[in-house]
């Protein structure tokens, strides 16, 4: 049996010890996703001489066991799961699968099959820094009509001091939202929201704000992994056109003296959430392969 604990933020560091040696592209390899979103995926987590395994509850499927990192051979750190699934009761699905052990996967006879609506959304910088390409007219005309309407709009870094007026944003664009539709994942959204506040500085989090010279009516939460900066959170007022092009713009700006690409991370089988990462027009979509039960 594996000795899993529950992942805790002291555990991001020696997580990122490893990742960051490996050319991942899935945002659920980045550590600091998977502790933002542990209410949400209730990530456990154990180190070894030879392996990093970490499990977590999937929706709709039940406990997941990403593939074992480290330098110990695959396969056995493959069975050393499955004794672990066999011993608790649970049906044994290995996800997420990225390319970099796509081969190793099928090498060992094991098929996979890509699960869409978790694939990461790939974007250069560049280009949602200053939306100067062609295919961006539309985010840059979005934008300027934005700043025509709201002169006193403005984008700054969010402190841990202002924890209580981020939470007063999202009661708001809750109440905002169900006016229309019903938000299910605002819990979930809320949650991680908090996890970030909680630990904004211990984990290099970029948090920003937009206000309108009143009041914040967005905010984005993200974190560079590896050559990306990843997108964690963008949520923006219902209704204000342009706000979350501005903010997205801003983000990239701040991230890419470090990194050269954008992680909007995946669209979960929304239809809406596809087409809203479609119309950034993305360099690429990184694939999330996942078992079937082994």
């Amino acid at each position: 049996m594996i000795n899993f604990h529950k992942l805790g933020y002291l555990d991001i560091r020696k997580l990122k010890a490893f990742t960051d040696t490996k050319n991942f592209w899935l945002h659920t390899y980045n550590p600091n996703w998977l502790f933002l979103w542990s209410d949400l995926y209730k990530p456990e987590i154990a180190f070894t001489n030879e392996f990093i395994f970490i499990r977590f509850l999937m929706p709709d499927i039940g406990m997941c066991y990403y593939p074992p990192f480290g330098n110990g051979d695959l396969a056995k750190g493959i069975e050393i799961m499955r004794e672990d699934a066999k011993e608790n009761g649970y049906d044994f699905y290995i996800a997420p699968i990225s390319e970099e052990y796509k081969y190793e996967f099928l090498k060992l006879g094991i098929k996979i099959h890509e699960n869409e609506q978790f694939n990461s959304y790939i974007y250069q910088a560049v280009d949602l820094s200053i939306y100067s390409h062609s295919k961006y007219k539309k985010q840059k005309q979005a934008v300027d009509d934005f700043r025509r309407t709201y002169k006193n709009a403005f984008v700054k870094m969010i402190n841990k001091d202002e924890f209580p007026q981020v939470l007063e944003f999202m009661n708001d664009w809750n109440v905002k939202v169900k006016s229309d539709t019903v938000d299910n994942s605002f819990f979930a959204k809320l949650n991680m929201i908090k996890q970030a506040m909680e630990h904004l500085y211990e984990l290099d989090i970029i948090a920003l704000e937009i206000s309108d010279g009143e009041k914040i009516i967005g905010i984005v939460i993200g974190t560079i992994m590896n050559n990306e900066g990843c997108v964690h959170a963008l949520i923006t007022m219902p209704g204000i056109k342009g706000a979350e092009e501005e903010l997205l713009s801003y983000f990239a700006r701040s991230v890419q003296a470090n990194v050269k690409y954008i992680n909007l991370e995946s669209d979960k089988g929304s239809k809406e959430l596809r087409k809203n990462r479609e119309s950034y027009s993305p360099n690429r979509q990184e694939k999330f392969y996942a078992t079937f039960s082994l």
